[in-house]
């Protein structure tokens, strides 16, 4: 049985550092290792159990140093099982950690009260599916509950949509829609039995908060080949080849960074060789055919999306080497937001660059990621390491 909260990735980013500010941490990343752990999964078999019943917690994470479950777990691998027996409706948090940051998922388990001779509802899931989000209302109490109405809050905690129940039996569930209310990614609560119509066993258990977690990446790395790219005085060729006047572009698996470690996914790009100039990539979404040629056009950003990357130079620069890396949304008349620049030099070290988009959700953009070269730009052999986009 699903759990309560079945998360692909529940994240609190509490160590990411904004795009605009220089990183004070000196600690070396790990090659090949995300510079922010990553909750795969973290489900329960059983939730909605009796006093005396165990269920069986699961959880599976990647790239973190330490993973904890709380209350009662504790420590435990970074991926596993373990049987646990509450007593009372428990909320289980996994925490997973590494010196970059956080992230953070959550189960719930329903314990009936012991009062068994009465009917309680409760919230089991929520997902959204063709524009309409469905919840599943259960009865764990022992009678039939009699019709019932389900609420739906937003996160300022204002009802925003009704959806009618009809009787349930003891242990029944039904999936329903709420047919009034527009998702736009926003935190909201639902909560069963919204009139009190229903004299339950326990009334603290009504109400249930989805977190819909990590559907969308986007790797840049996947499509470089396909992006459009250019200079200060026009169009760039992709690949390894390129030459003083235009620069060079292209996607590198293995290669070695200013910090002596090894990565993957990484796109190279090395500005024409005078100063001042520029080099930039436009990335969309990928659109062909059969028999016809493909395009890059504009796609629409989902809800809540990030840009993440590191950034820095590779070990073939030298001392007095440096770019500005720079992010920017092209929208379909061709304006650009850019964000501040991140500026790195020959010091050893990479940076971090992670970029709230929220405000951008359901507009069709192109992404530009551009590397603009100092006054002195020899050997300016500026890296993208793992960009990408994600909710």
């Amino acid at each position: 049985m699903a759990g309560g909260l079945l998360l692909l990735c529940s994240c609190t980013a509490s160590g990411t550092i904004p795009a605009q500010t220089q990183s004070q941490n000196t600690t070396t990343p790990v090659a090949q290792k995300s510079p922010w752990p990553h909750i795969n999964s973290f489900s329960v078999n059983n939730d909605n159990i009796t006093p005396g019943e165990n269920v069986t917690l699961s959880w599976d994470t990647s790239d973190a140093d330490t993973v904890n479950i709380d209350p009662q777990v504790g420590k435990v691998a970074t991926s596993g099982s373990i049987e646990v027996g509450p007593q009372v409706t428990t909320k289980y948090t996994l925490t997973a950690s590494t010196v970059g940051g956080e992230a953070t998922g959550w189960v719930t388990v329903q314990v009936a009260a012991k009062n068994t001779f009465m009917p309680d509802l409760v919230i089991t899931s929520v997902t959204y599916n063709s524009g309409l989000l469905y919840y599943t209302i259960k009865n764990i109490g022992a009678v039939a509950a009699g019709p019932s109405k389900t609420y739906l809050f937003d996160q300022s905690k204002q009802q925003r949509d009704t959806s009618w129940v009809e009787s349930l039996a003891p242990g029944e569930e039904q999936t329903l829609p709420f047919t009034n209310y527009n998702y736009d990614g926003n935190p909201i609560t639902v909560c069963a039995d919204g009139g009190n119509d229903v004299v339950e066993a326990d009334k603290d258990n009504n109400c249930y908060v989805p977190i819909f977690g990590f559907k969308y990446n986007y790797d840049f790395a996947q499509y470089a080949m396909r992006a459009i790219w250019m200079n200060t005085s026009g169009g760039v060729d992709f690949g390894e080849v390129g030459d003083s006047n235009s620069g060079m572009v292209t996607k590198i698996n293995g290669i070695v960074a200013e910090d002596n470690q090894t990565y993957n996914n990484v796109i190279e790009m090395v500005p024409p060789g005078s100063a001042h100039q520029w080099i930039e990539g436009h990335f969309g979404d990928w659109q062909e055919q059969w028999n016809v040629g493909g395009s890059m056009v504009p796609l629409a950003l989902p809800p809540s999306t990030h840009f993440t990357s590191w950034v820095g130079l590779s070990a073939e620069a030298e001392g007095g080497s440096g770019v500005t890396f720079i992010f920017g949304l092209e929208d379909s008349g061709g304006a650009v937001q850019w964000w501040p620049g991140v500026d790195v030099a020959y010091d050893g070290k990479i940076k971090p660059i992670d970029i709230d988009l929220s405000a951008y959700a359901g507009k069709q953009v192109m992404s530009i990621l551009r590397v603009q070269a100092p006054a002195s730009p020899d050997k300016s052999y500026a890296l993208w390491i793992g960009p990408k986009l994600t909710q």
